[in-house]
């Protein structure tokens, strides 16, 4: 084989050996570390794993019409997991504003499954609150809904 070829195979087998070492390997649990991106109905998540706790960014554009009702500012979703021995949970938390006068939203999220490469969580959506007065009023949560969040990474 002429030395050429031998160097280009060479490369291409480093280069396969390298990419199928930055798999990541299949999760086995929730106590696994899960940061990374993450794919739900079509849209991008990056959660932050710092073991303990959790946090979970939108790569997307967040604020819809329904999120943003006129006159109001509407911050992004932050989910935030703490790990404890009963299991994973947190909130789902937004920031409104209307103003000066500010209210932070905040319901339950809970992962429900981790494996393979994908994780699952029960949550629901913030909502605007009601009243703006000092504490903030919040309507009840709408029905909670199941996600499977799928490695993108």
């Amino acid at each position: 084989m002429r030395p050429a070829l031998v160097a280009l195979a060479a490369a291409l087998a480093a280069a396969t050996g390298a990419a199928a070492c930055d798999r990541r390997p299949p999760l086995a649990s929730c106590d696994d570390d899960l940061r990374g991106v993450y794919l739900a109905d079509g849209r991008r998540w990056m959660i932050l794993d710092q073991r303990d706790t959790l946090e979970a960014y939108p790569l997307f554009d967040d604020v819809t019409p329904t999120a943003a009702p006129a006159g109001l500012e509407v911050a992004p979703r932050v989910i935030r997991l703490s790990r404890t021995p009963a299991g994973v949970a947190g909130d789902v938390l937004r920031r409104y504003m209307r103003g000066p006068r500010a209210c932070l939203a905040k319901v339950p999220v809970r992962l429900t499954a981790c494996a393979g490469d994908a994780i699952e969580l029960v949550l629901s959506d913030p909502a605007p609150p009601l009243t703006w007065d000092r504490p903030c009023l919040w309507p009840r949560p709408d029905s909670s809904r199941r996600e499977r969040w799928l490695r993108a990474d």
